[in-house]
């Protein structure tokens, strides 16, 4: 979660880019599906910003996804944050999507932790855990309560064969996107900051997939 010093400063750097663009508050709420209110008590510090997420859509909202502009405020923020959230910058239009794809990873758990669900009325209520209801891992090495796969109950090796996939599969899909990296890097389409930036961001995930001693790719 971004603390509350933090977010009041990232909230100043966002109003100050906002205001450059002339972009109302209430036009990037309705859009990112906040308040007006809302958007200007982050802005000003009394509210904390929810994600990393927010502050990639807030940025491309209002500059109209131009991403060498939106890499300028991304690395403002980075430099604001020193070390404590690590935004991954935009490499150019094709590649996009390995931004959305890294900053997916957050440290908030108020997703993981909590569940949403249709009540017998048809209104929808969401109810907080103290656990990660919404990790798979969760679930797949809870030794407790008994676990299905479309009402087929799952042995203890079924369970362990389970994670190895989803494990390997999701190591693999990272590892493509650090090869496409790798290859931009070395055909000198991004510069050596955006690409050490992109770098921390896919070697974080995989050592939270495989531990700290994972190391080095």
């Amino acid at each position: 979660m971004i603390e509350k010093e933090l977010s009041s400063k990232i909230g100043e750097e966002l109003k100050k880019a906002r205001k450059k663009y002339k972009v109302s508050a209430q036009k990037i709420g309705n859009v990112l599906g906040y308040s007006q209110s809302h958007i200007s008590g982050i802005e000003n510090g009394t509210k904390i910003i929810p994600n990393k997420r927010f502050i990639t859509n807030y940025l491309k909202f209002i500059t109209n996804s131009n991403f060498s502009e939106m890499n300028f405020y991304i690395n403002n923020i980075n430099e604001i944050a020193n070390g404590e959230i690590q935004l991954a910058t935009y490499l150019d239009d094709s590649t996009s999507l390995m931004n959305a794809f890294v900053n997916d990873y957050e440290d908030d758990t108020s997703q993981i932790n909590s569940l949403k669900y249709e009540k017998r009325n048809g209104e929808s209520d969401k109810e907080h855990f103290d656990f990660p209801i919404n990790d798979i891992m969760f679930h797949l090495t809870d030794s407790e309560n008994p676990k299905y796969f479309n009402k087929i109950k799952l042995s203890t090796s079924d369970k362990e064969h389970i994670n190895k996939y989803i494990e390997d599969y999701i190591v693999l899909k990272y590892k493509i996107h650090l090869s496409q990296l790798n290859d931009l890097y070395n055909k000198h389409k991004i510069n050596e900051k955006s690409y050490n930036q992109e770098y921390y961001q896919i070697d974080r995930i995989l050592k939270s997939i495989k531990g700290d001693n994972y190391g080095k790719f």
